[in-house]
């Protein structure tokens, strides 16, 4: 028992230890002893000494290293496929004329939706286009376009081709940054 160490159940049913002293004098005869080596030492063990996590002797792996043998020295891209591709399937040569043959997509299950649905979805963007073109036309933008740009408003407060021009590229830009930045920010 002193090679291995006293274990936890051994303590009550020894029968050669007869008090406390004993039992005492026998888990400090065995601490105090030389370590023996374990009953089990796995070979080939990867880790060398000392290892903290451990109580087991390890060393250094004694096989040969194998890294080397895929495409020897310098391995090649199509090395690297042919020890990746499973046997028995194509290789990349066949997989090329595979692609050119003509395939056939599955077909999908049509998504089935109410027609409330389907005609929100057709009028999403007329009735987004009808908005910005009541906003454009109040004369609210008249305006302010005429405090800002004098010059895009005539004498009798209509507003010039250039105003008209500038009214309709920033009703251009709205529309852009409502379709593009609005829109895919509000479907998250």
């Amino acid at each position: 028992m002193s090679s291995a160490g006293t274990l936890i159940s051994d303590l009550d049913t020894s029968p050669q230890l007869d008090g406390d002293g004993d039992l005492i004098s026998k888990i400090m005869a065995d601490m105090n002893s030389e370590p023996s080596p374990p009953a089990h030492v796995p070979s080939g063990g990867m880790i060398s000494s000392p290892n903290p996590n451990s109580t087991l002797q390890h060393t250094m792996d004694t096989a040969p290293a194998t890294a080397h043998l895929i495409g020897h020295a310098h391995p090649t891209n199509a090395d690297f496929q042919a020890s990746l591709e499973p046997r028995g399937l194509p290789s990349a040569s066949s997989a090329a004329s595979w692609n050119s043959e003509k395939r056939v997509a599955p077909m999908k299950k049509p998504i089935r939706t109410s027609w409330w649905t389907k005609i929100f979805a057709e009028l999403k963007v007329p009735l987004l286009v009808s908005f910005m073109v009541f906003l454009f036309s109040l004369p609210i933008i008249n305006i302010v376009i005429g405090t800002y740009i004098p010059s895009f408003v005539k004498a009798t407060g209509e507003l010039t081709i250039l105003g008209l021009l500038v009214k309709s590229l920033i009703a251009g830009i709205t529309f852009w940054i409502l379709q593009r930045v609005v829109v895919p920010l509000l479907s998250l």
